[in-house]
């Protein structure tokens, strides 16, 4: 039996405060019965927090879900103990964030002359915090694509997810320099999303040549070519750590038949049975097992295999991969 950590009691015990004070001040426009009940519940858990109970299902004393803390400060219960109407409406709330967040995913298979692409998103619970993009620009010639991942998981990972997304598709809309779109994105993120949470991102453009790419703290890309893996570090900080973080921009150039991958670390920190992780050495031979096919394939390939890995284990984090294949 464990109360919430210290880290989100730190937290979230602001966001009571203040949620009381915005019930008083809105008060006289309330009925008497309604408001008194609330200041009751917002009490309550203030009451929890000093006496170090706070985050303990009232039923069963286990810990509340985490997610759902940080989504609702006054909950009571957890999900083995809601009432039926309250469980109703925890799974209507959550077929909706994983309806919008479906219709946030890019398109299957965008590609262009010179380019194709697959992606694979499996979260690891309804909805996830990893983001992924594909979008081809207005010249038909070109794609923007991006892996990220928000930290932490569950819903409210999802929902910095969804805010992030918004961003990035805003910021396309103005064609800028990539490198523009990034500490612009790294700016807004920041001043919009609580201090304890960030975001890694990595994103390019393709080019007559190949891609630019700039990786704010993510995942390193990886390059397939004939015989050669190129691993490619980042080039600035992850998102919403500081407002005025610079992101350089690197020429990676693409032959016929290359492939630049990009993944969340829900792959490469995937465990099996013994507690071994995946890493990055494995996703490399697995890519390179498959360098002769399309893009599918070696998106496939990586996927069964990470699952074969895992086993009879239950998915731990999001997993997202990204194939974009230099058509040869």
């Amino acid at each position: 039996m464990n109360a919430a950590s210290a880290l989100l009691v730190h937290e979230l015990r602001p966001k009571i405060i203040e949620r009381r004070a915005r019930l008083q001040s809105a008060a006289r426009s309330l009925s008497a019965e309604y408001v008194t009940e609330l200041l009751a519940e917002i009490d309550a858990a203030l009451q929890r927090i000093d006496t170090g109970s706070f985050g303990l299902c009232e039923t069963c004393l286990d810990p509340i879900e985490p997610d759902r803390l940080a989504h609702n400060p006054l909950a009571r219960f957890c999900l083995d103990h809601l009432t039926h109407d309250q469980l109703r409406a925890h799974e209507q709330d959550l077929a909706l964030a994983t309806q919008i967040q479906t219709t946030l995913l890019p398109a299957s298979g965008v590609s262009t002359t010179d380019w194709e692409t697959q992606y694979r998103y499996e979260p690891a619970g309804v909805v996830g915090g990893d983001y992924c993009e594909i979008a081809a620009a207005g010249d038909g010639q070109s794609l923007f694509f991006a892996v990220g991942d928000v930290a932490g998981k569950g819903v409210a990972a999802s929902l910095l997810m969804t805010h992030l997304s918004a961003i990035v598709r805003s910021l396309l809309s103005l064609q800028l320099p990539l490198a523009e779109v990034m500490s612009r994105a790294n700016r807004l993120f920041c001043s919009s999303t609580p201090a304890t949470h960030y975001a890694t991102l990595a994103a390019g453009r393709t080019t007559e040549d190949g891609a630019e790419l700039c990786n704010a703290g993510h995942c390193r890309p990886l390059l397939i070519r004939r015989g050669v893996t190129e691993r490619i570090d980042a080039t600035g900080l992850p998102l919403g750590l500081f407002c005025d973080g610079r992101y350089a921009v690197r020429q990676i150039r693409l032959e016929h038949g290359d492939s630049l991958v990009l993944y969340s670390d829900g792959i490469t920190e995937t465990q099996d049975a013994e507690g071994n992780q995946y890493e990055e050495e494995r996703l490399v031979r697995v890519l390179r097992g498959h360098e002769e096919r399309d893009a599918a394939a070696m998106a496939d390939g990586v996927l069964r295999d990470v699952e074969h890995f895992r086993g009879t284990l239950p998915r731990q984090d999001d997993v997202t991969l990204l194939v974009l294949r230099r058509r040869g």
